[in-house]
């Protein structure tokens, strides 16, 4: 469904108000959102992480062709490659903020919001459901980094589980901690 509002995020109940899925945690003004499939979350993640993989290989590649991993034209490789990571960073943060989806689902054509419906902004979609996400298992491998990454391991494997419980609106631990949903565009 294309939307051809100058705010998209503006009046979102009317705007969606056609598509399939009622949602209990949307007190008296229920609104029907369709949740994104696992495999299209799935997918999306996926994409998200390419851009950043080519970036890595390409300047491998490259270095490779050079002769090696020093002098300095491995250096301006290496410095080509983190700029344009950062870049690429910089633009997928911004999208997040602005339109509620990552590069990934931008093409597969899912968005977050929160459970109230509006776009999550920087805090909930960037600092919560992201940043604050991962600095938790971060934080536990400071202390003892084979429980950090057994734990991290374990939350993996039940977001990917939360993806295809229905029931519970496909939220994964992410999408609980900064109370939001995935939904298809």
């Amino acid at each position: 469904m294309q939307d051809f509002r100058e705010n998209p995020n503006e009046n979102f109940r009317q705007a969606y108000a056609s598509t399939a899925l009622e949602n209990d945690l949307f007190d008296d003004n229920e609104m029907e959102v369709e949740l994104a499939s696992p495999w299209q979350r799935m997918g999306a993640r996926i994409m998200d992480g390419l851009p950043f993989a080519g970036i890595g290989i390409l300047a491998a590649i490259l270095v490779g062709f050079m002769g090696g991993s020093g002098g300095k034209a491995a250096m301006v490789v290496f410095t080509i490659a983190l700029v344009a990571a950062i870049g690429l960073l910089i633009y997928n943060l911004v999208i997040m903020v602005r339109d509620g989806q990552s590069i990934g689902k931008k093409i597969v054509g899912i968005r977050v919001i929160t459970e109230d419906g509006d776009n999550p902004g920087f805090v909930k979609y960037v600092l919560v459901r992201e940043f604050g996400y991962n600095f938790i298992f971060t934080l536990i491998s400071v202390f003892s980094e084979d429980l950090g990454n057994l734990l991290a391991i374990v939350a993996g494997i039940a977001c990917v589980v939360m993806l295809f419980m229905e029931n519970r609106n496909r939220q994964t631990l992410q999408d609980l901690l900064a109370k939001t949903l995935v939904i298809k565009n």
